[in-house]
């Protein structure tokens, strides 16, 4: 088994249910972002039993074997009769309708100590934090990657000169389900300037520039808001911008300067918010209209891949029209035959 990382050696440890075969099945759950909240009878913490679960706090789960699995943060705590629990919570739990919840419940704890509508409970909400080698099989089966689809909009070319003003993402899955959106325009850094020619172009576009520059609010405050943002949503997250050469690059500097983190993973910084090393849509799009190079372009893709929505230069309307064409790549990618062949020398 591997050494665990060293931050986690006094870590509290424990396995979701009361078989092996629960716990693998749980497990799998969390692995998926499908479950982001568990419950237990208050009977069973105390001294000398399980300690009760703390916000912020980071603990162990072990799968089956016994082996740590995942780390998860425990983000909310309440104690609730079992009559009390909602569907709001049940749905976090991931098991299933609320009959199919209450039912399951029911029958684990009467084997479990015994069962009571009034008995109280300790309802937890929580968030995947890192996946351990242990888990690591089970999560590459499970887990349906979000894809935050990102547009931004600059003063300039570049952020070692010039500012960005505004972005906005879209949290989406491959299938086309929405996970949600975050947008937010930035007060102009005090140590860059503006480029001419850009601010040239600007003053043709005075409606998208007033929606550029509204309500602005300075990065360090709104970059970590978007990495707590993108951090809490279920399952692994991959950056994808259009293309990833211009707002990726801004992106990972403006994460990388004020929340301590990047666009891209890897050895680089403790807190990994997005998985690999994200996609360039630009890339995708013309490498799958089978053209080429040099007729490539996300304005040689038709209407109906944005869903008839104009790209306008504010960042919102550009990400979801960018979200659309996503969808649209990912339903051609399926098409086509999967690549085969003998194992690659990359190492």
């Amino acid at each position: 088994m591997a050494a665990l990382p060293p931050h986690y050696a006094s870590a509290i440890q424990f396995s979701f249910g009361d078989s092996p075969e629960l716990a693998d099945e749980l497990l799998a759950l969390v692995l998926a972002g499908k479950k982001t909240a568990t419950c237990g009878a208050l009977r069973d913490y105390g001294p000398g039993k399980e300690p009760l679960p703390q916000v912020e706090r980071r603990d162990l789960v072990r799968n089956g074997a016994g082996q740590p699995a995942c780390v998860i943060e425990t983000l909310s705590v309440q104690i609730r009769r079992f009559d009390d629990i909602d569907p709001a919570f049940t749905d976090r739990e991931g098991e299933g309708d609320y009959a199919a919840w209450r039912d399951g419940h029911e029958r684990y704890f009467a084997r479990n100590g015994g069962f009571s509508p009034d008995m109280d409970v300790v309802c937890e909400t929580f968030r995947l934090v890192e996946v351990l080698p242990a888990g690591r099989p089970v999560y590459n089966l499970v887990a349906s990657p979000i894809f935050i689809v990102t547009d931004i909009e600059s003063d300039g070319p570049t952020p070692l000169h010039n500012s960005m003003l505004s972005f906005a993402s879209v949290a989406i899955e491959a299938d086309g389900t929405r996970h949600g959106t975050f947008e937010a325009q930035l007060l102009a850094r005090p140590d860059r300037t503006t480029n001419e020619q850009t601010m040239a172009w600007w003053a043709t576009q005075p409606e998208a520039w007033a929606a550029t520059t509204a309500n602005a609010e300075e990065p360090a405050v709104v970059m970590p808001r978007f990495a707590d943002w993108v951090e809490i949503l279920p399952g692994p997250k991959v950056f994808v911008a259009a293309p990833m050469i211009f707002d990726g690059l801004w992106m990972d500097h403006y994460l990388d300067e004020f929340a301590g983190t990047r666009v891209l993973s890897g050895p680089f910084k403790q807190r990994q918010i997005f998985r690999g090393g994200g996609i360039c849509l630009y890339t995708m799009a013309g490498t799958l209209r089978g053209a080429p190079y040099l007729d490539w372009g996300m304005s040689k893709l038709p209407a109906e891949f944005y869903g008839h929505i104009a790209h306008t230069h504010k960042a919102i309307d550009d990400a979801e029209g960018f979200a659309n064409v996503l969808v649209e790549l990912f339903t051609i990618s399926r098409s086509l035959p999967p690549i085969t062949g003998s194992a690659s020398d990359f190492r």
